[in-house]
């Protein structure tokens, strides 16, 4: 019976231990880490437009400024992206306003990545509108799919190229038009850094 137990124990020991172990690759590369940046914007608003296609309509598109988080290897390999984005130049009107607050899970495409790495994004939250000719502002439940592309420029340093594509099913615009929600979509571009 005691030789059993000492068996039972040395092996639980051996178990737990093995379970703690940390091999090279995540002690050298991967981990948990912070990325903060800031993105200049160019949106087609879905407002104003025939085609809600990003590369269309390009005298309408609205451009601003973005921030992100992004917090990679939260669960498994899922991370959170949250971001903040104000589109309050240009536009199809005077006075057109957007401006989103999303998070979500991002995931990484490829396994490895050095210094170049893909992302896909499912971002949730909320966006405003301002639309012009006196109808006022309002906040719309958000969706927004994308896709991230990072590129390390050094240790610490990024390049990221983001595309994301809205979906405001609460939309309802004006009266007289149609209540399908809206699809604004953008390219965003800019720079992050690693902390």
């Amino acid at each position: 019976m005691l030789k059993k137990i000492c068996a039972l124990t040395a092996s639980s020991l051996l178990l737990a231990a093995s379970l703690l172990a940390q091999s090279v690759h995540s002690a050298t590369s991967g981990g948990r880490y912070i990325t903060v940046g800031a993105e200049y914007s160019n949106f087609n608003p879905d407002w104003g437009c025939t085609s809600a296609s990003e590369f269309s309509c390009w005298g309408n598109h609205l451009s601003g400024v973005s921030g992100f988080v992004n917090v990679n290897h939260v669960l498994w390999r899922f991370g959170v992206e949250g971001e903040v984005r104000w589109l309050h130049w240009g536009g199809p009107g005077a006075g057109l306003v957007q401006s989103n607050y999303l998070i979500g899970p991002r995931y990484p495409l490829l396994r490895h990545c050095t210094s170049l790495c893909a992302y896909a994004k499912g971002l949730v939250g909320e966006s405003w509108m301002t639309i012009p000719g006196g109808y006022g502002s309002r906040r719309y439940f958000t969706l927004a799919p994308g896709g991230t592309v990072e590129y390390r420029i050094q240790k610490k340093l990024i390049l990221r190229g983001d595309y994301e594509y809205q979906y405001w099913p609460q939309f309802s615009g004006i009266t007289g038009l149609p209540n399908d929600g809206l699809t604004p979509n953008g390219l965003s571009f800019g720079i992050g850094y690693r902390l």
